[in-house]
């Protein structure tokens, strides 16, 4: 049985703020932020912490930013009840506070900086989605990052802009000292929407990065459709959608970038091959997002977030991080990973960005990023779990079945919050997190998220 209600608190393992220090707002609270899903002519909408930019205006500059059960048992009978063996509390879990300091350096890509306008820094800027994965033949570390920037949809006047991201990748030769930029995997395209003909941006976030058991290489990424400009307290982005890139070595990623995977709110009309909802234990979900790969025993497999919304809106008590092992013609299910009740244990609403790795002691862990939807910051940080059988996607837990954290990874930040997380065990970076800095308001708002080593190595 679970024990339901929270059972962590930042304050109990002595970070200084708390991943899980506030109170959930409760699965069903209407949310500040929404999204409109589209599936041909039908619109429906509802609110969603998407990834990096829910909470981020959608046009930053010149535009407004809308930024228990008992453990105890009883008698069976008679008067005489069996002494209880307590059991075995678990180590108590490894804690850091990121802060923007030398304690907690930013990582900076050589080659790629931040985005700049008329000789000042763009006010949507920095890293975002970072994926680490080492190459064992060359003794190279790849890393797979968002890039932001701020688009022009229409110069005017009045000039309408909209949010800009897409996948670039970066490479290091010094175990994670440095990174050095070494191409763009896709780009942001104007495109039209394929049954109404409305244009937009074909946006491109959340990949993940896998050198897989054959030793081919590949790039997994969420790719949305953004019609240009913005509605006010409207979240417009649609038709969600898995892209992906193959490749012999990591410099050819995004030669060959096709359309992978659609959702239940996802015209047929983009192409996708693979339908995740046609996987039973999936058909609740409307959409897949957060994608996170991983290289295990000649397989590779998909952790992936599903979003759940019924008619009574967005149900974060049945969202969960799902385990994928691919084919040659899809997915095979393996098992939930982390669902509503175990973000209920941590108090917060939902947990999302997964990263599977194998960390210096050998096992397999899992960082994931909790998530309060109406706080400020929303993302907690980041947490570390291990895997007790990774075979059958289940995670480590206490007698009560309460996932048992093996790092708890707190950090500055506002708005978005920090998150993001990534680790390999090669890089001496440790984990890798993310930083949203929101500063100043209306037109003058500045959004720069940046990366930043912890030195934590689970």
């Amino acid at each position: 049985m679970r024990r339901k209600g929270r059972i962590l608190r930042a304050e109990d393992s002595q970070a200084t703020t708390g991943a899980c220090a506030h109170s959930a707002p409760g699965p069903n609270k209407p949310q500040s932020s929404q999204l409109r899903l589209v599936h041909g002519s039908a619109a429906r909408r509802l609110t969603y912490d998407l990834g990096m930019y829910a909470n981020v205006s959608r046009a930053v500059a010149l535009l407004s930013f809308s930024l228990c059960l008992s453990a105890c048992g009883g008698s069976s009978g008679g008067d005489v009840v069996p002494p209880v063996v307590p059991p075995v509390p678990p180590p108590d879990p490894t804690t850091f506070h990121c802060s923007k300091d030398a304690s907690c350096p930013e990582v900076l890509i050589i080659g790629d900086p931040h985005s700049v306008v008329n000789n000042a820094p763009d006010p949507f800027r920095g890293y975002g989605d970072p994926s680490l994965e080492y190459d064992a033949t060359t003794g190279t570390l790849w890393l797979a990052y968002s890039w932001l920037n701020t688009q022009v949809s229409d110069p005017g006047p009045p000039a309408v802009f909209d949010l800009g991201v897409r996948t670039r990748l970066a490479r290091s030769d010094d175990d994670g000292a440095s990174f050095t930029f070494v191409r763009t995997v896709n780009e942001m395209q104007m495109e039209a929407h394929p049954d109404t003909g409305v244009m937009g941006w074909s946006t491109h976030e959340v990949s993940t990065l896998v050198k897989e058991p054959a030793g081919t290489w590949q790039i997994l990424w969420l790719k949305y459709f953004n019609p240009f400009g913005t509605v006010t307290g409207v979240d417009e982005r649609q038709e969600f959608l898995y892209w992906r890139t193959t490749a012999a070595t990591p410099d050819f990623l995004g030669d060959n970038s096709v359309v992978w995977g659609k959702f239940a709110a996802t015209s047929e009309s983009w192409g996708a091959p693979i339908d995740f909802n046609a996987i039973p234990e999936l058909a609740d979900c409307i959409l897949q997002t957060e994608p996170g790969m991983f290289a295990f025993n000649g397989e590779t497999y998909l952790a992936t977030s599903c979003l759940v919304v019924d008619g009574s809106g967005r149900r974060t008590d049945l969202e969960r991080i799902e385990l994928l092992r691919q084919t040659p013609t899809g997915y095979d299910y393996v098992g939930t990973i982390l669902d509503g009740q175990d973000a209920a244990d941590l108090g917060v609403d939902t947990i999302e960005q997964a990263d599977i790795s194998v960390a210096r002691d050998g096992s397999i862990i899992l960082v994931v990023t909790p998530i309060i939807l109406a706080a400020d910051p929303g993302h907690q940080g980041c947490m570390v779990f291990s895997f007790d059988d990774f075979a059958t996607a289940s995670i480590a837990r206490d007698a009560n079945g309460v996932a048992i954290p093996r790092a708890i990874i707190t950090a500055d930040g506002n708005s978005l919050g920090p998150g993001l997380c990534t680790y390999d065990a090669n890089s001496d970076t440790g984990v890798l997190l993310v930083i949203t800095t929101v500063t100043g308001s209306g037109a003058a708002t500045d959004v720069e998220f940046s990366l930043h080593a912890t030195g934590v190595h689970p």
